[in-house]
């Protein structure tokens, strides 16, 4: 122990005449302006005025004044208690440290600091205190006891080897950071929030209220799903079944409209749907919602459900029927059944301005050689340069386009039901340059090349009415065309005008 001290008596004077009476005035002067502030460090500061400095003090003036020996046991109790005085003091000035940073999260937002880390600095002041207590103060020598220790400790491992597994995987886990206090995670079919991580266990509360603990060398060796971590967006999967009835348009817009009406659910990321199959009766659906939390999982999904059976009577999007009945099944007759047969064509026929005046022959002529077609929205229904049948907008909505590469398509015209459309002779070159595409749902009579020509060789009106809509519709197409060329393309936005002029229908 007498290497601790200093020899000279220059720096014994020094330390009873300038260091002592600092430290003195200093510890009370601190003390008193941390009182003012309502300081939590007052407590560290008491501590040293009222046990530090004075068994400094005492310590000084014995080795000084009454040069007691550095060895004695006065000395030695002297000096224990300086080193013990000291400690307490750095512990108390530690823990509100540890107070502070345990209660950031809460003030800042920020992640808790699992209280594995905070216990460490604490855990090492212990052990560097007692080491220098037992080997600097008292000059024992540990060698021995160290070796006396390893071989101690060779069989406590043994003994509590599971024990010190779960210690050495608490600090794995901190050191792999697969989650934090706080976060919401699931390991095997365990699922809930992390209340903290000591030495042996995790401690998480389910969403029960419960409190599960799992071995930390558990959790080491199993796979952790974190719904907290990299980012807090999580996205919900619901599949639904819609009867095969209804269009998948339809039902999805149905099942979008019920999604973004879900509290909770975020407009950024959109929600989606898709189809996943197309069954018999049925046709399953995903819906997918994105949330920024995800404990309200399941009461979105259980929300936009309850959503869905609303908005299915009010979109007309019929959901399965849950009753269940025994029939028997005649396939071929069930085809024959599900085809359209000529009497609802012609009746389609009819329902257009165009063929209503036609005689009962032309139209059943026309009726035998057409069929009916359903396209989506979205769908091309002409392709350019395809245009080599004579159609009948019967349901929805379809546009004129022209397609440009690299850039927006332009609309040309609407066509609405009742409307015919396509050319019957060989397609131009304007012709090619345009195409029909359905903005809504779409049914189309499709009339071949040979059948109108037919009609239209038994109704000679008929011929000329489809030659000079296949003329104006041109026209159209050209004046687009030439506008184009003339860097006026910003006429022709959806927004404009683009009725035929009377110099186009001439």
């Amino acid at each position: 122990m007498s290497s601790l001290f200093p020899e000279s008596s220059a720096a014994w004077a020094a330390l009873i005449i300038v260091v002592l009476p600092l430290l003195i005035i200093g510890a009370g002067e601190l003390e008193e302006r941390l009182r003012q502030r309502d300081s939590n460090y007052r407590a560290t500061v008491s501590i040293v005025r009222v046990w530090v400095v004075p068994f400094v003090t005492v310590f000084v003036l014995a080795r000084a004044l009454f040069e007691i020996d550095a060895d004695s046991l006065v000395l030695r109790v002297l000096g224990s208690a300086v080193l013990l005085s000291g400690a307490s003091a750095a512990l108390s000035g530690l823990r509100v440290v540890v107070a502070g940073l345990a209660d950031r999260p809460r003030q800042t937002g920020r992640r808790p600091i699992p209280r594995l880390w905070l216990a460490l600095p604490r855990l090492l002041l212990i052990i560097a205190t007692a080491w220098f207590l037992v080997a600097g103060v008292w000059g024992v020598d540990l060698s021995a006891a160290l070796t006396a220790l390893g071989v101690t400790s060779l069989v406590i491992s043994f003994a509590l080897q599971d024990t010190l597994s779960g210690i050495a995987s608490g600090y794995t886990l901190l050191a792999d950071q697969p989650f934090s206090t706080g976060d919401w995670i699931e390991s095997e079919d365990i699922e809930g929030r992390v209340i903290d991580v000591n030495w042996r266990a995790t401690r998480i509360e389910d969403r029960n209220g419960d409190l599960v603990v799992i071995p930390n060398g558990q959790l080491a060796h199993a796979t952790i799903t974190n719904y907290d971590q990299p980012k807090r967006l999580h996205r919900v999967k619901v599949p639904v079944q819609i009867e095969r009835t209804a269009t998948p348009t339809a039902a999805k817009e149905m099942l979008l409209d019920a999604a973004r009406s879900t509290p909770g659910v975020l407009k950024d990321p959109p929600p989606f749907v898709r189809v996943v199959q197309i069954a018999d009766p049925v046709v399953d659906y995903q819906a997918y919602m994105w949330v920024d939390d995800y404990t309200i999982a399941p009461r979105v999904q259980g929300d936009f459900g309850a959503l869905v059976w609303y908005m299915s009577y009010r979109h007309d999007v019929p959901l399965p029927n849950p009753a269940q009945d025994l029939y028997l099944f005649d396939g071929a007759q069930t085809a024959i059944e599900s085809q359209i047969t000529s009497v609802e064509i012609r009746r389609r026929i009819v329902d257009a301005p165009l063929f209503a005046e036609l005689d009962d022959d032309v139209l059943d002529h026309l009726a035998a050689a057409a069929s009916v077609g359903q396209y989506q929205r979205g769908e091309t229904v002409i392709a350019e340069g395809e245009q080599r049948n004579l159609l009948l907008l019967h349901e929805g909505r379809a546009r004129l386009v022209l397609r440009r590469d690299g850039s927006e398509d332009l609309d040309v015209l609407d066509i609405e039901v009742g409307e015919v459309f396509g050319v019957l002779d060989e397609p131009s070159e304007t012709d090619r340059a345009a195409l029909v595409v359905a903005v809504t749902d779409c049914e189309v009579v499709q009339i071949s090349p040979e059948a109108a020509a037919r009609a239209m060789s038994l109704a000679p009106d008929l011929a000329a009415v489809l030659e000079q809509l296949a003329v104006t519709r041109r026209r159209r197409i050209e004046r687009v065309l030439r506008r184009l060329g003339r860097g006026r393309a910003d006429e022709l936005s959806p927004g404009a005008d683009t009725t035929p002029t009377q110099a186009d229908d001439s």
